[in-house]
């Protein structure tokens, strides 16, 4: 045992980002200290504690270390949060020869000699956490961080564990440390639909996030590795109760050494409000008090060896050091937050988790299924996509209920893509359960009379020992093709014991007459209800454009117009092929886009109904460009008066007295190409071709033939006499280059060349052939991100292009204009029918509410669909618009009502404003927070009372 006492030097932050977290360890560990001197200290000489705040800083943690080191001569540090702190810390380490004893749960991939970690390593987390999430919330995940080494290393994990078990990562953001504003998070959350938000954000952030999250409407559970509750108790209790973490501790732990624990800080601090990371600094000091038992001195390499062999009976349960890499063996748990702001367990382990810094899979897969359902694979479809099918089908569950009563089998309906929808069963006791969602394709599950059948097109049955799966041998399956427009839609799927496989089969054939009955009444009625739809539509829309609509892969109806575009253009549907995939897969309600098939260009609006993708095309400008001067943009046409939307236009018509290159910034649907049109048209090149090119809907190996041409027998199927590229066409003109960070590398060294040596060569060409164009590029990227860490974009030719930038705002950022572009949109549409009719003012206050993730093109979507369903009233009441701009209003109007009252008699609303914009530096994220409302809000309420702010 040591014979005097020891000096430890703590590092914790009582200020900066992670204050919040760091002053409970600070406190947990000044409790023990305080513990053990009450009890005679070491060989009855005390710890001697020194405290230094490290300000949630690197740089200063250093500083401050060094400072302990040298002046308070302590024999060992303890403390830090952050990751970057603690790496900032190992060079110190090693140059001074002290230890380090870090209480916080990390990233793993370290195992430093002058380091002992009595936190979680992800494996003690995750290994458990993402699997339970998986099986019991949801499988797809949208990942939010703050901007350091733990969160970006954890979230590699967790996509190592969602791929080993089949979830999906739709999306992750990252923001730095001490981030207040979440809203370009929240919209992308409300796009993707993610089944659960999970969130490696510390500090200030996590109450921040949680608060606008809720405040939002979402109603997804949020799981953590690292919110506990010492930031539970930051936020107000009504917006974290569907709230998941893992710890090897929660202070509901139900043990003598935890009551103890928690009765001495609350009469030590008057709280009760205790996390993992504060009893893992308790534990640290006790872990070192046990091992200045097991030494004489307390020298560096005399403390190591004793703290290797250390352990206590902590307030989770016993724990002690691996003594291979000087992590902590401890236990896992999983909780889920109660009303009063603590976590109930609703997981733990059986036994003490090894630590496994460097490699997460140390331990068999964990299982969390129930007892009665075989579970033929670990693949799922989305929970939003799986809901989906089943409201879907849900008018036809009837029919599968009543053949489940005729016969003593069990009855599955299967979609197209090979999911289980939905089980029927006359019997529970006879049942054979597989879960909702599971997977069934052959592919998938190997060979099963559900998949064969999809396989097939055809009823097929599969025996017992002819099953691929283990869980399927004692049993046959049968499948029976649902087809609707001839198309298989479905596979009604039946299973019953192996012994039973002559009746299975029997059943089947008798069963296959009912659903080919079933199949063409579903089609009668799917073509009828097609049919209503589709003269709706032509009443309301009263527009003249091609509609096709697809049914699977067939094409069930296209009206004169379609017909016509699609005789000169055959190829049409299959061009549009990705983008009607991904119309399904992301659960989008419309998608609009254009595309240059040959020489001419198409406008196309698609959308789904049911089954059925709707394709609304029409023909665009032909590719000579803007020749009829009443087409023609200029500056004039541009509406807005938002200051940063004034600047973007100034920046725009000083562009337009000069030939330098443009770039236009701008997320989809905020005007580029009307801004690109405008500067050309303002420019001494007006006269000449102006000339669109979307640089993501050219085909790659079309590409080059398009951008500069080819000459005669270039390659097969090449014109006679060859052709001008879209560079020639446009000769003397302006080349507007969209989507340009789409653009294929070898292609931009090509445009890089060009724009260098002003010339161009045809394929099948040695000649050059010299051009005069201007570019104007567009794009909704960050290209400087694309240049640093994707390489996906040429450094050299973005600041080629990159002459005059200008950044179009979105609308969300340009509520002032929301009312004048309606109303524009709006006398468009009166103009072109006629009309005469007006707004209603709570309409207009909806519209100008609205965030408008789809901006200026969404704007006008809505406007036209609300002209045409006010059907032959002059006034286009709310209840026109679309539903959706109706809920998020009455949610918004609820946090109008939440402002009101917030000044005194003395101090009126608009003083208070007033105030809060002084006192923020006009900052309106700073004030919407203070206020406990939207930034929207806050916006509507400044205009209110004129106040502009400052630029």
């Amino acid at each position: 045992m040591v014979n005097e006492g020891i000096r430890i030097g703590l590092l914790f932050s009582l200020t900066g980002p992670t204050a919040v977290t760091e002053t409970g360890q600070y406190k947990a560990a000044l409790l023990a200290i305080k513990a053990i001197n009450e009890k005679g200290g070491i060989n009855g000489h005390p710890i001697t504690s020194f405290f230094e705040d490290i300000e949630s800083d690197p740089s200063v943690t250093v500083e401050k270390a060094r400072k302990l080191i040298g002046e308070n001569q302590v024999d060992i540090l303890f403390g830090t949060y952050t990751s970057a702190c603690r790496k900032a810390l190992l060079p110190l380490l090693e140059e001074e020869d002290i230890l380090l004893i870090y209480p916080t749960l990390y990233e793993g991939n370290e195992a430093n000699r002058w380091v002992f970690y009595t936190g979680a390593t992800p494996n003690q987390q995750l290994q458990f956490f993402i699997p339970w999430i998986i099986t019991n919330l949801g499988r797809t995940f949208y990942l939010i961080s703050s901007d350091y080494v733990f969160p970006r290393e954890t979230n590699k994990h967790i996509k190592k564990l969602s791929k080993e078990y089949y979830a999906e990562i739709l999306g992750e953001s990252y923001y730095p440390l001490g981030s207040q504003d979440f809203e370009p998070a929240l919209l992308e959350i409300s796009r993707l639909k993610p089944d659960i938000i999970f969130s490696t954000l510390v500090g200030d952030s996590v109450a921040a996030f949680y608060k606008q999250f809720y405040r939002s409407g979402f109603e997804q559970p949020i799981c953590s590795p690292i919110t506990a509750e010492t930031e539970i108790h930051a936020i107000r209790s009504d917006y974290h109760l569907n709230l998941y973490s893992s710890f090897p501790y929660f202070s509901s732990i139900q043990t003598k050494e935890n009551r103890a624990f928690v009765r001495h800080f609350q009469a030590e601090y008057h709280s009760n409000v205790i996390s993992s990371v504060m009893e893992n600094a308790y534990n640290s000091i006790y872990l070192l008090f046990n091992a200045l038992h097991k030494t004489d001195k307390a020298t560096t390499g005399a403390l190591r060896a004793a703290l290797a062999r250390s352990s206590f009976t902590a307030p989770q349960g016993p724990v002690h050091f691996d003594g291979t890499n000087q992590h902590l063996r401890q236990h896992s748990r999983i909780g889920r937050v109660n009303g009063n702001g603590g976590f109930d367990i609703v997981w733990q382990s059986n036994t003490l988790i090894e630590p496994a810094p460097f490699l997460l899979n140390t331990h068999p897969k964990p299982t969390f299924k129930k007892n009665n359902i075989i579970q033929p694979d670990d693949m799922y479809i989305k929970q939003g996509r799986l809901r989906q099918e089943q409201k879907k089908w849900a008018e036809t569950f009837i029919f599968f209920e009543s053949l489940a009563e005729l016969f003593p089998f069990s009855f599955y309906l299967i979609s197209h893509s090979g999911h289980l929808i939905k089980s029927f069963f006359s019997s529970s006791e006879t049942a054979i359960f597989f879960p909702p969602g599971s997977k069934w394709r052959l592919e998938d599950a190997g060979e099963n009379g559900f998949g064969r059948a999809l396989k097939r097109n055809d009823l097929s049955v599969v025996t017992g020992r002819h099953h691929t799966h283990a869980c399927l041998k004692n049993f046959t399956t049968a499948g029976i093709p649902i087809k609707i427009f001839h198309e298989t839609a479905g596979v009604l799927g039946i299973a019953g014991s192996a012994g039973s496989q002559a009746n299975v089969e029997q059943a089947a054939r008798q069963i296959a007459l009912h659903i080919d009955l079933f199949s063409k009444l579903v089609t009668e009625r799917k073509k009828s209800r097609l049919l209503e739809h589709i003269l709706q539509e032509a009443m309301v829309k009263r527009r003249p454009e091609g509609m096709i609509v697809l049914y699977r892969n067939s094409t069930v109806f296209a009206n004169e117009q379609a017909e016509q575009i699609v005789n000169d253009q055959p190829l049409l549907i299959d061009a549009l092929s990705s983008d009607i995939a991904e119309l399904g897969n992301r659960l989008v309600p419309e998608k609009h886009l254009r595309r240059r098939i040959g020489d001419d260009a198409y406008e196309i609006r698609m959308r789904q109904w049911e089954d059925y993708f709707l394709i609304y095309v029409k023909q665009g400008d032909k590719k000579e460009g803007d020749s009829n001067p009443a087409a023609k943009t200029s500056f004039q046409n541009i509406i807005g008066k938002e200051p940063a939307f004034l600047d973007a236009v100034h920046i725009a018509k000083t562009a337009a007295k000069t030939d330098a290159n443009v770039l236009i910034i701008g997320e989809s649907g905020t005007g580029k190409e009307l801004f690109a049109k405008a500067i050309h048209h303002e420019s001494l090149r007006k006269d000449k071709p102006f000339i669109a090119i979307n640089c993501g809907a050219v085909p790659k190996d079309l590409i080059h033939s398009e951008f500069f041409g080819y000459s005669e027998g270039a390659f097969t199927g090449s014109k006679k006499g060859g052709k001008k590229g879209l560079f020639e066409e446009a000769n003397g003109g302006t080349v507007f280059l969209d989507e340009i960070g789409e653009m294929p590398l070898d292609l931009q060294v090509t445009l890089l060349r060009v724009l260098q040596e002003r010339e161009i060569t045809r394929i099948g060409e040695h000649k050059p052939v010299p051009v005069d164009v201007r570019i104007i590029a567009a794009t909704n990227k960050n290209l400087r991100d694309e240049i640093a860490y994707n390489g996906s974009f040429r450094s050299d030719l973005y600041y080629r292009l990159n002459v005059f930038q200008i950044e179009l705002p979105p609308l969300r950022k340009r509520p002032g204009d929301i009312q004048k572009l309606s109303e524009y949109f709006l006398s468009q549409l009166n103009q072109k029918n006629g009309t005469r009719k007006e707004f209603a003012a709570d309409a207009v206050q909806i519209l100008k509410q609205y965030e408008w993730p789809g901006n200026i093109r969404e704007l006008e979507n809505i406007i036209e669909r609300s002209y045409y369903l006010s059907g032959f009233h002059s006034v286009i009441l709310p209840e026109c618009l679309d539903p959706y701009l109706l809920n998020t209003y009455n949610h918004t109007h609820q946090q109008d009502q939440m402002i009101e009252g917030k000044g005194t008699e003395e101090e009126p609303e608009k003083q208070h404003l007033l105030a809060l914009l002084e006192e923020t530096g006009f900052n309106i994220s700073k004030i919407s927070r203070i206020l406990g409302v939207s930034r929207t809000t806050v916006y509507k309420k400044l205009q209110q009372y004129g106040i502009k702010l400052k630029r």
